[in-house]
């Protein structure tokens, strides 16, 4: 049984408060022996912390009292420091501390605390095994970063655990979600405690609901409500490794970690914070944060003028579909083409839009259904530059406007192979940026497009690790783009905001169907993340049939615009063909960068997780680098052989595993 509560509990009475929260629980739902119950934040004097160990013994006395087990975080005279420090906590029904981890991030939402945290160490993360699952911990503001997320899958856990203490200001909806976005990119549990309210003085301040547990595919299983002491949800460990045993949309298994290693690296050595010790009071912290944003914008500054406020135009399009027998694609392509350039030109003219964006595959369609392969997908397939881009080229001088779209691509350097790719164009009609997508349907063998992990080592002795994400400095600010698939795993757009990305063009072809809210939540937790626009033109539909009289379900539009902060700023509420602009304000974003309290990445240490990237989790490089006709991925078969890794590592268990946590597991460091 989990149960979370939303009691709140004081450091300085921790013994008879969680005696007492234990024993209300147990009179609510009978026989908690063996459960597993999660505490919000602890709060604490901060002139005078107890001692960790002393604390951690009053919690064990009543894990032990009711044979449960107790997890929370709260901040303490750290035993191996004893400076002030927030420490996340598991104690067993035996009384011991089965868990410990230090916070790693600092408090920097609620504006600094007078203490010190693991930022900047590498995070080791450690997971416990219990009949309940095996459990991790992220406390505060270290769920927000779904590195560490990544790190304690990689650990082996399956319940991922957020204690912590929400607030309602601008970022509290995005802060939701992106707990949820980390149970899907985690394939994982994730359950989160808030107290319900704070004690301030003599005032009883009330807090916001925040405290539920999401499930992997991004569902909320249960929530809390308001003033509620506990939440028992629906939890089976079971069902999860059942879900995790299958080959689609198992995030984990089938994300290359080995393309983010090296730029991890890079990032590491570059990092002028490396050399400082980091502080371990408020006012220190506030300073660190000031020397961060200083040393972001100056890295992201851009040479020459710029144009803070314009209008960015996202054409959705419908496009008859080009198939493997299609008799005339060249002309099918030409006229999907001409009418997607057509219902850009309807607004491409006003003078304040300057980017105007179309969606994956609108030129030609995904290349029909069946067994493509890389020579059905060479006959649709465009060069960079070539005569479809002469004809935007063209339109993007008449219009004084930058144009940015994705095509299936051929480049004569990598002979027989066809990548799904993204360019943006400027206002003078050059090619500026040229984008491979790095995460497709190819993993599961069914579109036959080579992407840069499929043939690595080639690709980067060709065109240098940097063509892997690519930014591009313009007046309309730092540009990047992404193809589909590719805001599923976190690290493409983080990656791309590493290198100062402002605006991201998310190229998208999302089909309809039951996968749509995650991958919505996904996009809009890409731009919470990284402090980014992303712009998401979608197709508005699609002719299967190049001659129907109406477009097909599969595509049914949706474009969307997501602000820097996560939020909706506009879409194409419906199918068919749209066009819609909005308002990008970049001296905004930029000020909004400089609040410590919502910059993310300036408390990003590649420093802390590098280490797990470089060990080659999920599907490994090079694997199509043999002949390009001969598809490595058909039948399923990289993604099972990953998988199967997965459980031999011990990284999961499979269903109807025996395995309990009697003892506590080796990838526990306690």
């Amino acid at each position: 049984m989990l149960i979370i509560t939303q009691e709140p509990w004081h450091a300085d009475a921790t013994g008879a408060r969680l005696l007492s929260v234990a024993e209300a629980a147990a009179l609510q739902f009978g026989d908690i022996g063996g459960s597993l119950l999660l505490l919000p934040l602890g709060e604490a004097d901060w002139e005078q912390l107890r001692p960790e160990r002393e604390l951690l013994a009053e919690a064990g006395a009543a894990s032990n009292f009711h044979g449960i087990y107790i997890a929370g975080a709260v901040p303490v005279l750290a035993a191996h420091s004893d400076e002030p420090q927030t420490v996340g906590f598991v104690v067993g029904p035996d009384g011991n501390t089965a868990l410990r981890v230090p916070k790693i991030t600092p408090d920097f939402i609620e504006g600094f605390t007078d203490s010190a945290c693991e930022l900047g160490r590498p995070a080791d993360l450690p997971v416990l095994d219990t009949p309940l699952g095996r459990l991790g911990i992220l406390t505060g503001e270290d769920i927000l970063y779904s590195h560490y997320a990544r790190v304690l899958t990689y650990n082996g856990a399956e319940v991922i655990l957020n204690t912590c203490r929400e607030r309602r200001d601008a970022g509290f909806e995005s802060r939701l979600r992106a707990r949820r976005t980390r149970a899907y990119e985690s394939s994982a549990y994730v359950a989160v405690a808030t107290p319900h309210s704070q004690l301030s003085g003599d005032v009883d301040v009330r807090l916001p609901c925040a405290s539920a547990l999401y499930l992997h595919d991004q569902q909320t299983v249960e929530e809390a409500g308001q003033g509620e002491s506990f939440l028992k949800p629906d939890f089976s460990i079971e069902y999860l490794r059942r879900k995790r045993s299958t080959l689609f949309m198992n995030q984990p298994v089938y994300m290359r970690s080995m393309l983010y290693a090296p730029g991890y690296l890079q990032a590491a050595a570059s990092d002028q914070a490396a050399a400082r010790v980091m502080p371990a009071t408020r006012g220190g912290w506030r300073e660190e944060a000031g020397r961060r944003i200083a040393a972001q914008a100056e890295a992201n500054r851009i040479d020459g003028p710029t144009e803070d406020q314009y209008s960015a135009l996202l054409v959705q399009n419908e496009f008859r579909v080009i198939h493997m027998d299609t008799p005339n694609p060249e002309e099918i392509l030409r006229q999907n083409l001409d009418e997607a350039i057509g219902l850009a030109a309807r607004s491409a003219f006003i003078p304040n839009v300057r980017l105007v964006c179309f969606p994956e595959f609108f030129m030609t369609g995904s290349g029909g259904f069946g067994k493509r392969t890389p020579k059905t997908l060479e006959r649709i397939a465009i060069t960079y530059p070539g005569p479809e881009t002469d004809v935007l080229s063209e339109f993007a001088q008449k219009n004084h406007v930058y144009v940015a779209g994705s095509t299936f691509e051929k480049d004569p350097r990598f002979p027989e192979r066809v990548f799904n790719s993204a360019f943006i164009l400027n206002d003078s009609g050059d090619l500026i940026l040229h984008y491979r997508k790095l995460h497709c349907a190819d993993i599961w063998g069914q579109l036959p497009d080579t992407t840069p992990g499929s043939i690595y080592s080639r690709l980067v002795e060709e065109l240098g690790y940097d063509a892997l994400f690519p930014v591009v400095d313009t007046p309309l600010g730092r540009l990047a783009a992404m193809v589909c698939f590719d805001h599923t795993v976190p690290e493409t757009a983080h990656m791309l905001a590493k290198r100062g990305a402002e605006v991201i063009i998310h190229c998208t072809s999302d089909p309809h169907g039951a996968g749509r809210r995650p991958w919505e939540e996904c996009r809009m937790t890409r731009a919470h993340d990284n402090g980014a626009y992303i712009l998401a033109p979608r197709p508005g539909g699609e002719y299967f049939d190049p001659h129907a009289g109406h477009p097909g379900t599969f595509l049914r539009g949706y474009t969307r615009i997501i602000g820097y902060d996560g939020r909706l700023l506009g879409e194409a509420d419906t199918s068919g063909k749209v066009s819609f602009q909005a308002n990008l304000d970049l001296a905004e974003l930029r000020r909004y960068r400089a609040n410590a309290s919502a910059n993310m990445l300036i408390w990003d240490e590649p420093r802390s997780y590098v280490d797990w990237y470089g060990k080659g989790h999920g599907l490994p490089g090079d694997l199509w680098a043999g002949d390009p006709q001969e598809n490595p991925y058909a039948n399923f078969a990289a993604m099972k052989a990953s998988l199967d890794r997965f459980y031999s590592e011990g990284i999961y268990l499979r269903p109807g595993s025996t395995r309990t946590g009697a003892e506590t597991d080796a990838r526990s460091l306690i």
